[in-house]
């Protein structure tokens, strides 16, 4: 007989951690990610302290994981992982209550829950829209291809199905060893009758429907590399020496994004790119009104770059606006045509709280220890939607920019494409976490901007991964010296593809599957509440 629960918990758990982990990158496995909640699940089918292993099992996976926050900050690391594992906390209690109350198995009510509390941690400013299940399978394009649809959320549906179903098949045979567990002799009969195959065959069917849409979609929708020449420029300032800089270190970095862009001279280049915040001037102050060298210097370097190749720039800077008396920061993407003219610029929406500014900073002034930056910065207020005309065949194309961890927010990224933007392109520095999992985990993600919205997508990033993205997820290109493909230097230059496709379905309903499993677990959870109220 089964005598100490609270350690085999503690061990399924840890299991549950680890290979949950083990499938982003990196490393990568991806095919851990379908069994890797089952140890999860055993621990809520035996009701013993569900909440406290459901919150060990988030705290443990999100401290592991975002360990690269370390080198940013220690207590906002510990703190976010804190606050995290409670949706894998109420994700469990959820779980246990309509388990206990409507005698259902994990397939019937996991899957669900699970896009609902992924979908609501989705929200800027109060969620963390990174590790979502279906993040794990970015290079398995024709899995991923039903993002078109269900956003990321249908991969992670499909994962937690596949999940849910081992842990109801294989959990009555570990169950009989926990005396303790109320959930034993009603989870015992999934292996009798219609119950045991449906938990057979739904998943197996779904994983079927999921890869034949993919397969016949990758055969039918062909990108291809007519788009404009983009160039992305990748010189890798380490985040210690850009914070810290002097006027002289401002000056190096600014000649070393200088003359990487000048490498794209003969290339016939439509657009370069610089990463966020690159440009170490001010680009829309009079360098008169601040007296600043530096700002004189970031104004010439746009006619020299524009002069030597006859490029479009959309430069990565700060900005400042003057409003009622007061100075405004912004992190902006400024846009200047073949002539060096200032055409128009865009201010980044969703800023990264505690990263970018402190929400209620005047009763949370004791974080201005852990931003990195000595001011708060303002959020933009609207889309920008640039135009560019094709040196190769005059074509008139319209893009949107996205900055740092706007990509992470699927539906500003759906908006631009909806406001008519052909391609995307995003600009980031993560410098912040060295040559670390992040950099590879923030990929991860853009691929589903990409197959969510049927639309390229050219990345530049300081220290990588500066990359192009097609409609259809997959990485053709991206910036690699000899093996090293982070912390490294230099210039990448290829064609945005174009797919010959309407908007996707996606694009024009949004996460319409996602709040479909959050009704459906809504509507499970009353119907389990009134049970209990009645019994």
């Amino acid at each position: 007989m089964y005598k100490k629960p609270f350690y085999v918990n503690l061990f399924l758990s840890s299991l549950t951690v680890l290979l949950f982990s083990f499938s982003f990158p990196s490393p990568c496995i991806s095919y851990l990610a379908w069994i890797a909640l089952v140890p999860w699940f055993i621990i809520i089918s035996t009701g013993y302290r569900t909440g406290l292993f459901s919150y060990l099992t988030g705290f443990l996976f999100f401290v592991f994981n975002l360990t690269w926050l370390w080198s940013v900050t220690g207590f906002g690391w510990i703190l976010l992982a804190l606050y995290l594992a409670l949706y894998f906390y109420v994700f469990g209690l959820v779980i246990h209550f309509i388990r206990k109350w409507l005698r259902l198995p994990h397939l019937f009510i996991a899957p669900f829950a699970w896009v609902t509390f992924e979908y609501l941690r989705s929200f800027p400013f109060f969620g963390f829209p990174w590790f979502f299940a279906g993040h794990s399978q970015y290079l398995h394009l024709p899995l991923i291809q039903i993002a078109d649809i269900t956003g990321v959320y249908g991969l992670s549906f499909l994962i937690v199905a596949v999940n849910a179903s081992i842990a109801d098949l294989i959990g009555p045979l570990l169950l009989k060893y926990f005396h303790r567990s109320e959930m034993t002799p009603d989870v015992s009969s999934v292996k009798k009758g219609r119950v045991f195959w449906i938990t057979i065959i739904i998943p197996c069917l779904l994983i079927s429907i999921a890869l034949a849409y993919g397969y016949f979609d990758l055969k039918g929708n062909h990108a291809l590399p007519n788009g404009p020449n983009i160039c992305v420029v990748q010189g890798n300032i380490p985040q210690g020496v850009k914070i810290q800089a002097d006027k002289e270190q401002k000056k190096k970095t600014l000649l070393k994004y200088i003359d990487l862009s000048l490498k794209a001279a003969g290339k016939s280049v439509d657009v370069i790119v610089w990463p966020e915040t690159m440009v170490p001037g001010i680009l829309n102050a009079n360098p008169k009104l601040l007296d600043r060298e530096i700002d004189r210097l970031s104004k010439e370097s746009v006619r020299t770059i524009t002069d030597a190749t006859s490029a479009n720039l959309i430069l990565g800077g700060t900005a400042i606006d003057v409003r009622n008396a007061e100075a405004l920061y912004f992190n902006t993407a400024f846009y200047y045509d073949r002539n060096g003219r200032y055409v128009n610029r865009y201010d980044k929406i969703y800023l990264v709280p505690f990263g970018e500014f402190i929400p209620f900073e005047e009763w949370l002034s004791f974080f201005s220890y852990i931003v990195p930056y000595s001011v708060s910065l303002s959020g933009g207020g609207q889309r920008t939607i640039f135009e560019l005309d094709t040196e190769k065949d005059n074509r008139l194309c319209k893009f949107g920019v996205i900055i740092c961890y706007e990509d992470t927010v699927a539906p500003l990224v759906r908006k631009f494409r909806k406001d008519g933007a052909d391609f995307m392109i995003n600009i980031t520095n993560d410098a912040w976490f060295h040559d670390s999992s992040e950099l590879d985990q923030h990929l991860t993600v853009m691929v589903f901007r990409a197959v969510e919205n049927r639309i390229s997508i050219a990345r530049a990033a300081n220290s990588g991964i500066s990359s192009f993205i097609a409609p259809n997820g997959e990485i053709y290109d991206y910036l690699n010296n000899e093996g090293k493909y982070k912390e490294t230097e230099g210039i990448l230059c290829n064609r945005i593809r174009f797919e010959n496709s309407v908007k996707s379905w996606y694009t024009n309903y949004g996460d319409v599957f996602a709040i479909s499993c959050l009704s459906v677990t809504a509507a499970l959870f009353f119907a389990a509440l009134t049970r209990r109220i009645l019994a």
